[in-house]
């Protein structure tokens, strides 16, 4: 068995621990946007992982790192204990990699102290340097290995990233828009949902594409639109980039061109009137929507939105089954997720809503 963690969205943390899962993995603890679990056998279809932001080899605790300068002596000496190799031997089965690689440190740390991350990387660098030999680069761009470094409190987390580059860096991403979700967290929304293979999926607000193309990805029937035309263009864009075929038009999602019940699956990251602006009442531009988006919706279909105004998401027949609390572009967003409105769910969050901060919850 082979340790391992991944970083994932804070609040995501569940979601991240449930896809994991259905890769196999033995899932163990959870900590602030870290999910930590035992994998057994090849490890290359981990990879693959949409929900993580980030997997690395657990490689080693300490529980000895104070707040002080001092630390900073204490992490070069430990730094300088660290067997890299085996992590480096895993690392080598997944894609070539020198035996001499250059290497990065990334470091965070949780509470105050009287040092900085840059300290903490320097001091944890020159400590591999001197027993390994290595070439340690600033540019995590320009190393083969990566070193990740977490401090919380006297505890730190030392591991080895699995893969070349962090898996939220999808390079299908090429065309942003304002307020453009991060691939992680809209497969987050598509998880949530547990969208199939061949189930027709809607995005009426779809941006960039980028729930749109993690959706295709997922194999589903992916289709949406936004009443901005270079928002059309870059989801197209981005869709070819990623080999995948989505279909994408220029609309009014209060006003959508799709017959009633067409739809399996619906996930948005709605306007927040803050990249996005939304150019009408918030009240009503939202009602009119949710009334649209339940209009196309099959029954028994899902929806999972996005947005830092839950209170405004009223539907007749759909009831609130998960929400969750998330932390994003210094805000704190909330994903609610819906489906038909049985004698055993749960109100819709128009007349009460409970957030519920950092996991999983039901009502």
């Amino acid at each position: 068995m082979t340790a391992i963690f991944a970083l994932t969205t804070r609040g995501l943390e569940s979601v991240c621990a449930r896809e994991m899962e259905r890769f196999g993995l033995a899932v163990g603890e959870m900590g602030y946007r870290r999910v930590h679990a035992q994998a057994r056998g090849d490890l290359r279809p981990l990879l693959a992982l949409s929900t993580a932001d980030d997997l690395f080899l657990e490689v080693s605790r300490w529980s000895t790192i104070g707040h002080t300068r001092s630390a900073l002596d204490t992490l070069r000496e430990l730094g300088g204990q660290l067997d890299l190799y085996s992590a480096l031997a895993v690392c080598a089965q997944l894609r070539p990699i020198d035996r001499r690689p250059i290497f990065a440190v990334t470091a965070n740390f949780v509470g105050r102290r009287n040092y900085s991350s840059d300290e903490i990387k320097a001091a944890l660098a020159a400590g591999i340097q001197a027993s390994h030999g290595w070439s340690y680069s600033e540019d995590d761009g320009a190393a083969a290995l990566n070193v990740r470094l977490f401090i919380e409190h006297a505890q730190a987390l030392v591991g080895v990233r699995l893969g070349a580059t962090p898996l939220h860096r999808r390079s299908y991403k090429q065309e942003q828009r304002p307020g453009s979700l991060k691939p992680t967290v809209a497969a987050a929304l598509l998880e949530m949902l547990a969208l199939r293979p061949g189930e027709t999926f809607l995005d009426p607000c779809c941006g960039a594409g980028t729930i749109l193309v993690e959706a295709a990805r997922r194999g589903g029937l992916a289709q949406g639109g936004d009443n901005d035309a270079g928002a059309v263009a870059a989801a197209l864009s981005n869709a070819e980039n990623a080999g995948v075929s989505i279909a994408v038009e220029r609309w009014d999602a209060r006003c959508l061109p799709l017959p009633d019940g067409s739809v399996g699956c619906i996930a948005a990251n709605l306007p927040w009137n803050r990249q996005v602006v939304i150019d009408a009442d918030e009240t009503l531009f939202y009602a009119q929507l949710c009334a649209e988006m339940e209009r196309v919706l099959a029954p028994g279909g899902r929806v999972a939105l996005l947005t830092n105004r839950p209170e405004l998401l009223r539907f007749q027949r759909l009831a609130c089954r998960e929400q969750i609390e998330i932390s994003l572009f210094g805000q704190r967003p909330v994903i609610t997720v819906y489906g038909e409105n049985e004698e055993t769910s749960y109100d819709t969050p128009g007349s009460q809503t409970n957030v519920y901060t950092g996991g999983v919850s039901y009502r």
